[in-house]
Formats: structure tokens, sequence, C-alpha cells
């Protein structure tokens, strides 16, 4: 099979919100036929949804041979191996979620998949942190480069910050 440039969101906001980043990262890490790229810095924002605390997100860019459900399947058992449970709702805190943006050049409409993510292109911050690793890529359904859906937002309370654990645009190689 060949490889794709797959993109995937982290965030938390529970507990040490980047430890639970820097523990998904190892994950991903240790998958048979994905190489971990390229991470971005990390990104504070405001919860979409009911009131909870505050997101820590950031995005990694893969070197993916598997296929857009195999690795559906892979991230939602290192969420549940990271603690996730599905019992608080769709919108409730969680220690980790990783959700698969883009699949470069892909689009996936399954009853349990939508690659380009659906709101990608309305979240700061999911497009703050993915335009730091690839500004140029373009979202497959709406054929215009990531860093101008970025442009025409409005502004979010999204914001930069300075990690102590996570290794931020760090090019990565793991042993696959």
């Amino acid at each position: 099979m060949s490889t794709a440039n797959v993109y995937v969101g982290l965030g938390s906001n529970e507990g040490d919100r980047e430890s639970y980043l820097v523990a998904a990262l190892e994950a991903l890490s240790l998958i048979d036929a994905v190489i971990v790229l390229r991470c971005s810095p990390l990104f504070d924002s405001a919860p979409v949804g009911p009131p909870q605390p505050r997101f820590l997100n950031a995005v990694v860019a893969l070197d993916c041979g598997l296929g857009p459900q195999r690795l559906l399947a892979i991230l939602q058992r290192i969420e549940q191996d990271l603690g996730r449970t599905r019992s608080r709702g769709r919108w409730g805190p969680r220690p980790i979620d990783l959700d698969i943006l883009l699949w470069e050049g892909e689009v996936v409409a399954d009853a349990n998949l939508q690659v380009p993510h659906l709101e990608l292109h309305k979240r700061r911050f999911a497009l703050e942190p993915l335009v730091e690793l690839a500004p140029d890529v373009k979202h497959p359904v709406l054929g215009v480069p990531v860093k101008e859906l970025l442009a025409r937002l409005d502004p979010q309370d999204v914001r930069r910050l300075s990690a102590t654990q996570w290794p931020e645009l760090s090019p990565l190689v793991n042993e696959s």
C-alpha cells in the first residue's frame, strides 16, 4: 500500500494536558506503517460546547501506510488507553482527543469517519497548528490552502504556548 500525508489533531483539557499530548505522540510513533514527521507548536484554546476547562491543541504530520478506517480504529484505541471514555457525551471534557483532520488528496465520507474533518475550516484551534506544519496543503473539498481558510476566520480565543515536553516543529523519525 502506498503512503499518504495525514494530519492528526490532538487535544486535551483534563489533568496534565501536555503530558497527555506527549503520551499520544509516543503511541502514534509506535504504530506500524506510520512515521511521525513533524509536530506543530502547542496552542491553548477555549472549548467548543458546554463550559469546561481550556484545551491544549497540536497537530502532527504523519506518513501513513494504513487505510483511513484502520488509522481511526488505532486512534480510538490510543484515546481509550489514555483514559478517554465516550460516556461523557460528544462535547464533554476529555484527557485526549485524536482527530484525523486531513488525508492529503483524499475525501472519506463514511458513517463513522469524515475526512477532511467536517468542522476543520471553522476551527482556529485546528487550523493554527495545521498551518504551522503545512500552510499550502489544500482542503480537498473547498480547494483552497489551509492558510487561506485560517485567514478567513474571525478571531477566536486561541493562543500559542511554549512547550515544556512537547517537541514542536522538530522533525521526528520513528523506527517503523
